[in-house]
């Protein structure tokens, strides 16, 4: 798992790299293109695309289900008892909000 670890580390700073290096360029053409108002706006779109891939990169995207689980497993290790567990996922806050209910048997 460490080598799983360290490759993903030495890949996610690559793409940082790589991404600095692209927005390094975007600046250099902005800087001598700085009549061009309409190159101007499309570099500002790439610029904040780029942080966009930047952070994605940073921030694992992924649904945190192993702390769900670890939830899950600590609830039923305090009570053997337990039969199930109540999940509510929001997404938006609202006063009254709009839930279906899914019911899973595992």
């Amino acid at each position: 798992m460490e080598d799983l670890n360290s490759q993903n580390e030495v890949f996610t700073n690559n793409l940082i790299f790589i991404a600095n290096n692209v927005q390094s360029e975007i600046s250099n053409l902005r800087i001598n293109r700085l009549s061009d108002s309409l190159l101007s706006k499309h570099l500002d779109f790439y610029a904040e695309e780029i942080e966009k891939i930047k952070d994605l990169a940073v921030n694992n995207p992924r649904f945190k289900w192993q702390l769900i689980e670890q939830e899950i497993d600590l609830c039923f290790k305090q009570d053997k008892s337990v039969t199930g567990v109540n999940i509510v996922f929001d997404w938006k806050d609202t006063l009254i909000p709009n839930r279906p209910l899914i019911k899973l048997k595992l």
